[in-house]
């Protein structure tokens, strides 16, 4: 769904320090990926260069397209993205208006848009919110808000940049669990953190360090490179921590991540 071949990118076109220095990249069609890494290691970044509001050397497809000034209108109405501040983003004086406001731009008919932002409303459960001023809400339910516009368009694939960096675990255990449905639905998504935490509820992760991947697998085989890990300033989640120790005893033959499963293990 994605692929980068040789990115090549830098802050100012005279300096030698690059961001990105013949980067590649490939993400498959259906994936659900956590892009983690510590502050500053290219990850916003990145994601500005996908939607093409950074021009860089180097090969980029998204889809069916290449990425290039021809084709970037047609790109970004396969993606749907949510940002770190909802309050930045938001265009509208109601949430109606607001999840609205990108069918508007693809000249959808009333018809069509109202019951597109009904149907998007009642899966994330803010249809009581339709009438509110998005800016007077609170932090979890402004991201299901941008979550609502960014998957009211049905994308191909979706991006999060620092999304759920403030809400609770409550909060991001809803968000995850939607998430988790549009992916078994065939949504690509690229969830762009510095939380190795929430690449538990995706299914690989790509870690980033000054623009380089470090590593990138599953979330099993990368949880299991501690040292590097850490090395990049990132702590493990705490069931890929606990795996780690208790496989060192011989308690584990395999990192475990989840809850239930680790306590069956344990008792047996």
């Amino acid at each position: 769904m994605i692929e980068i071949k040789d990115l090549i990118y830098q802050y100012e076109k005279d300096s030698t320090n690059y961001i990105f220095n013949r980067f590649s990249l490939i993400l498959k069609k259906g994936s659900f990926t956590t892009l983690v890494g510590p502050i500053g290691s290219g990850k916003s970044t990145l994601i500005k260069i996908l939607l093409g509001l950074i021009k860089v050397n180097g090969y980029i497809k998204i889809g069916d397209f290449v990425l290039c000034s021809k084709n970037v209108k047609q790109i970004r109405t396969q993606i749907g993205v949510v940002f770190e501040d909802p309050d930045q983003v938001f265009v509208a004086e109601t949430v109606m208006d607001e999840i609205a406001f990108a069918l508007e731009n693809q000249n959808k008919s009333k018809k069509e848009i109202w019951n597109k932002v009904d149907d998007i409303a009642t899966c994330l459960g803010i249809k009581h919110l339709l009438e509110c001023d998005p800016h007077t809400l609170s932090e979890g339910e402004k991201r299901l808000v941008s979550l609502a516009s960014a998957l009211v368009i049905e994308p191909q694939i979706l991006i999060l940049d620092e999304a759920l960096s403030m809400l609770d675990e409550i909060s991001k255990r809803k968000i995850f669990r939607i998430l988790k449905d549009c992916n078994q639905k065939g949504v690509t998504i690229l969830n762009a953190t510095h939380d190795l935490n929430e690449s538990l509820y995706g299914n690989e992760i790509l870690l980033l360090q000054n623009g380089k991947i470090i590593l990138q697998g599953t979330k099993e085989e990368v949880l299991k490179q501690e040292s590097k890990i850490k090395k990049a300033g990132l702590e493990l989640p705490f069931l890929a921590d606990l795996s780690i120790r208790l496989m060192y005893y011989g308690v584990l033959d395999h990192i475990i991540l989840d809850m239930n499963e680790m306590v069956d293990a344990i008792w047996k």
